[in-house]
């Protein structure tokens, strides 16, 4: 009755436009939005048709703060899901993810699971290296939500600094610099990152101060170092699609970034490779552990049968199997093409 109510009051109004005024009720819509929207067609019943009872004005707000509520609750589900993935993540590296991700773009048209799958963006490992990642220290790892900045001058950093004012907890840095040749990062912006309890820094262009970066425990990635300084003028842009590394990053992608490299997807893309992933850690493990026992590595593969297969033109993939003290119980079946 409210929702007809309302939009009866709105095509009374406005004739033949009343259909671009009417709010869905079943698309959910951000708090700020729905409110908007109750206090207009109030505010629009009253000089059409006079003060509505107090009755339907009471109606209409609940309605509006109910779907509020529907709203809210659709928000935290989907946050705590997100945690949950970037949990988990934590827990595997860049090279069982290529690897997951590899697996399910080779099946994509075969499998009718992973046709939906678009995949990770792999940033260039060539010129992005982590800066701060030293031989011998406990292996550092970066896992976030992606925090875009769009420099719009080439040797300005007044966009990174934007960023960063602007990043919250969890998130990573994630900087075009239109190949600056001057630092627009350093000690001083990687400290504050720990302060706000970031994820950590990737610049596509230079950074310095690199004995105080080596004393941080977040990892940051840069093309190159210099102690030169760019200029603090342009604003720049934040939280809009840029090209990092020959990636496209998206605002709220997940990044994940170890020694080996970084790689950038959606989350949904993340969520379909993460139990591969896993699967393949536990995997690696376990053939780790083999040959400490001092298994060959070849032994628990189906080696043999696989080159000569390949050799002879048939259609084979490299698979590991039980061998003697080594378990693969609870570990699916992997085929490496």
């Amino acid at each position: 009755m409210m929702g007809r109510w309302l939009f009866h009051i709105t095509e009374s109004a406005v004739s033949g436009t009343s259909a671009k005024r009417r709010v869905s009720l079943t698309k959910r819509y951000s708090t700020g939005y729905l409110l908007n929207q109750a206090t207009l067609l109030s505010d629009l019943a009253d000089s059409i048709v006079g003060p509505a009872p107090p009755l339907v004005l009471k109606r209409c707000m609940s309605y509006f703060t109910s779907n509020q509520s529907v709203t809210s609750k659709y928000e935290e589900e989907k946050a705590k899901e997100l945690n949950k993935l970037i949990s988990r993540l934590r827990k595997v590296d860049t090279a069982a993810l290529c690897d997951a991700d590899k697996g399910l773009v080779a099946h994509r048209e075969a499998d009718d699971i992973s046709t939906s799958y678009i995949g990770l963006g792999l940033i260039n490992p060539h010129t992005m290296r982590p800066i701060n990642d030293q031989q011998g220290e406990p292996n550092k790892k970066m896992v976030g939500i992606a925090r875009t900045v769009q420099c719009t001058r080439p040797n300005d950093f007044l966009a990174v600094l934007r960023g960063l004012d602007e990043a919250k907890n969890g998130e990573v840095l994630v900087v075009n610099t239109l190949d600056s040749t001057r630092a627009v990062a350093g000690g001083l912006f990687l400290t504050e990152c720990q302060r706000k309890q970031l994820g950590g820094i990737i610049i596509d262009g230079p950074m310095r101060d690199v004995s105080v970066l080596k004393k941080s425990p977040l990892l940051c990635y840069a093309t190159s170092i210099t102690p030169y300084s760019g200029t603090v003028q342009c604003a720049g842009e934040t939280q809009v699609p840029i090209v990092c590394g020959g990636v496209k990053v998206m605002p709220g992608d997940i990044v994940v970034g170890d020694s080996d490299g970084v790689v950038v997807g959606s989350p949904s893309s993340f969520e379909k490779i993460i139990d591969i992933a896993e699967n393949i850690v536990s995997l690696e493990k376990t053939l780790m552990s083999g040959m400490e026992q001092g298994i060959g590595l070849h032994s628990m593969s189906n080696y043999n049968e696989h080159l000569k297969a390949r050799q002879e033109g048939q259609t084979s993939g490299l698979e590991f199997r039980k061998k003697r003290l080594v378990s693969f119980k609870g570990i699916k079946k992997m085929n490496f093409d």
